[in-house]
């Protein structure tokens, strides 16, 4: 995969993630745009991005906006939906 073809995907992806919904998958957000998911996920899968560039260009610009006095980074934060959901921790009472 080309860089040209990283940078379309990728936006696409992004527009996905921006676009209003509950759900933020690949086959809800690729209706929600009227494109074809799998591009979506090709470019997740096979992209060879630097992603600690990314993460750290994306941290500064959110200090810069945001002045955070704290960060906490939990990627688990919502409800187990089933008993097999993949990604997703338990929910606790």
């Amino acid at each position: 995969m080309s860089c040209a073809d990283q940078r379309v995907k990728g936006g696409l992806y992004v527009r996905g993630l921006l676009l209003d919904g509950r759900r933020k998958s690949m086959q809800p957000m690729a209706g929600r745009r009227g494109a074809d998911h799998q591009q979506s996920q090709q470019f997740m899968t096979s992209s060879t991005w630097p992603v600690d560039a990314v993460r750290t260009r994306l941290a500064r610009r959110a200090v810069a906006v945001v002045r955070p006095q704290v960060w906490v980074v939990d990627d688990t934060g919502f409800p187990k939906d089933g008993a097999s959901s993949p990604g997703v921790a338990r929910w606790r009472d």
